[in-house]
């Protein structure tokens, strides 16, 4: 599931003032439990009116960590991780805005980009909107305050920040997302092809053969990339069909050659890709109508999909990040309760 389309989804429905997430009977058939030594439990809670849920996520170690909460007819809130313990800061977003994306390059150098098309930044002490664009931004990519990159809908387009100014990229057109391993060694991805910026211009492979075959009403695409080493490049992808998402599809770059590294047919759409910290990958998933969700763990080349501490029926995530050198990964979303109410929810992954 892409979480842009999800954006939109939250954003249109909440304002309706009809959510509709009701719990439905559990569609993940692929079960097998992962042996790890940790697990996945609730690290923050949120309740109240409007439909409140976590839509976006970043952190920088396992102690500090920025996650967004959207609510229908307010302004977003943003909420900071210190230590142990989440505290509401002061965010400077729009009435029904909905922050699609985050990404820091320090705890003092936090971005975080939206819906209604704003660019915000933390500078260590507060938030102030740095550029607003005519349309969504569909994610961005923070490798310092002077080395930003924007990956806009459909009429903005992919843009680069240099600290001094904003430059439309044309070798960027229809970038979705992007996992940088330096300033000049950046993969990204957008519709079924993969894209590496060598400080330059972006070069675009195209991955559509390793994907499922498209359907009448279901294209394939990818839908998220992490780039770990230069020589390993994972990028996850999704037959997107018709109501119940998937086939999931993992495909791996080994420095000359991409092939498919794994493969789920009764798994949905990915929301994420994001390491474990045990050069493994962690890979939250949303399956069904309403999204029901699962985590995927890709361990010595097998995927299994691991225990989450809610049902699956009842929860819906939205996105997933780890900061550096910890293993201590985060989830947010929604999840759904008795009546239709529903709950801002963020997991954290370790003790």
């Amino acid at each position: 599931m892409r979480i842009f389309a999800s954006a939109k989804i939250l954003i249109t429905s909440a304002t309706a003032g009809t959510l509709a997430l009701a719990a439905v009977a559990p569609a993940v058939a692929n079960d097998a439990r992962a042996p790890l030594a940790e697990s996945w439990h609730v690290s923050l809670q949120v309740t109240g009116a409007g439909g409140p849920a976590f839509s976006a996520v970043t952190a920088t170690s396992g102690s500090s960590a920025w996650a967004f909460e959207f609510v229908g007819g307010k302004a977003p809130a943003a909420y900071k991780l210190s230590g142990s313990g989440w505290k509401r800061r002061a965010f400077p977003g729009g009435v029904n805005d909905l922050v699609t994306s985050a990404s820091a390059a320090s705890a003092s150098n936090v971005w975080a980009f939206t819906f209604q098309g704003r660019v915000l930044r933390f500078n260590g002490t507060k938030w102030s909107t740095v550029k607003k664009f005519s349309r969504p931004i569909m994610s961005g990519l923070a490798i310092s305050g002077t080395d930003v990159w924007v990956f806009g809908s459909p009429g903005v387009g992919t843009w680069h920040f240099n600290g001094h100014g904003w430059a439309r990229s044309r070798s960027g057109k229809g970038l979705q997302g992007a996992s940088a391993l330096s300033a000049k060694n950046i993969w990204a991805y957008g519709g079924t092809s993969v894209a590496h910026w060598n400080g330059r211009t972006w070069t675009k492979t195209s991955l559509a053969s390793l994907l499922p075959k498209n359907t009448q009403l279901s294209p394939s695409g990818l839908l998220g990339i992490y780039a770990a080493a230069p020589k390993s490049v994972y990028v996850i992808g999704s037959g997107q069909r018709q109501d119940e998402g998937g086939p999931l599809v993992l495909l791996h770059f080994n420095g000359s050659a991409w092939r498919k590294a794994g493969e789920v047919s009764s798994l949905g759409d990915p929301v994420a890709v994001i390491p474990d910290g045990h050069g493994g990958l962690w890979i939250p998933v949303g399956t069904g109508s309403p999204r029901e969700a699962s985590m995927e763990h890709y361990s010595h080349g097998t995927l299994s999909s691991v225990r989450l501490p809610v049902p699956s029926a009842r929860l819906t995530l939205l996105g997933a990040a780890i900061g550096k050198n910890t293993t201590a990964a985060l989830t947010v979303g929604v999840m759904r309760r008795s009546g239709g109410r529903l709950t801002a929810i963020i997991l954290r992954f370790g003790p």
